[in-house]
C-alpha cells in the first residue's frame, strides 16, 4: 500500500469529507463501468456504486482496508455485483413458481375439468407418505426449498448420484399415480 492510500484510507477513518470527494472523483466512474460489466443496467450498477461510498461513509470507523484503496473497492463492487445478480436470480425463479401457480389456477377452475385441486393434493400427500423418509427428505429439499441437488448433497452428506436416483423415484412414482389427471391437462391444455 502506497502512502497516498494510506493518508485516504486515514481520510476515511476521521470521516474527512475531502477524502470522499477525491474517492468520489478518482473512482466513481471507473466503479460504475467495473459494475456494468456484471450488471447490464446502468442504474442499478450506479445504485450500487453510491451504495458502497455511502457504506464507506457510514461504516468509516469499522473498515479494514488493509490492501490498496483501488484493490479494496474493486472487490467490494465485486461482491456486490456477485450478491444482486444472485438476488436477482432468487427472485425470478420466485416469480417464475408463481406464475406456474396461477397457470396450474387458472386450469384447475376452468369448466370440464372434473376433478379439484384439492384432489390432486390428497393425492400428493399419499404419494409423499408411500416415499422411504430419504426419498420424501430429498423431493421435499428440491421442491419445497428449492436447492439445487448439489446443495442437498451436502447438506444429507451424500453422494450427488444418490440424489438424483432419489429425485427420479420420487418423480416417477408420482407420474404413475397421477397419469390420469396429467393426460387430462393435458388434453385441456391443448384445447385452449
Amino acid at each position: 500500500m502506497n502512502n497516498s492510500d494510506k493518508d485516504i484510507i486515514l481520510g476515511i477513518k476521521q470521516g474527512n469529507k475531502d477524502v470522499f470527494r477525491t474517492i468520489y472523483n478518482i473512482y466513481y466512474q471507473r466503479m460504475k463501468v467495473y459494475a456494468e460489466g456484471y450488471i447490464d443496467n446502468p442504474d442499478t450498477a450506479e445504485d450500487i456504486v453510491q451504495d458502497l461510498i455511502f457504506h464507506l461513509w457510514e461504516k468509516k470507523d469499522e473498515i479494514e482496508i488493509t490492501s490498496s484503496l483501488s484493490a479494496y473497492l474493486y472487490r467490494a463492487i465485486h461482491n456486490r455485483c456477485i450478491h444482486y445478480l444472485r438476488h436477482k436470480a432468487v427472485a425470478s425463479r420466485y416469480h417464475e413458481r408463481h406464475l406456474l401457480k396461477i397457470k396450474e389456477a387458472e386450469i384447475m377452475n376452468h369448466d370440464g375439468f372434473d376433478f379439484s385441486f384439492k384432489e390432486i393434493e390428497e393425492i400428493k400427500e399419499r404419494i409423499l407418505s408411500t416415499l422411504s423418509p430419504k426419498t420424501k427428505k430429498i423431493f421435499q429439499l428440491s421442491r419445497n426449498e428449492d436447492k439445487n441437488n448439489k446443495e442437498i448433497a451436502f447438506d444429507l452428506n451424500l453422494g450427488i448420484k444418490s440424489v438424483e436416483y432419489h429425485i427420479t423415484k420420487a418423480l416417477k412414482t408420482f407420474q404413475l399415480a397421477l397419469k390420469d389427471y396429467i393426460l387430462g391437462i393435458s388434453i385441456l391444455i391443448s384445447c385452449l
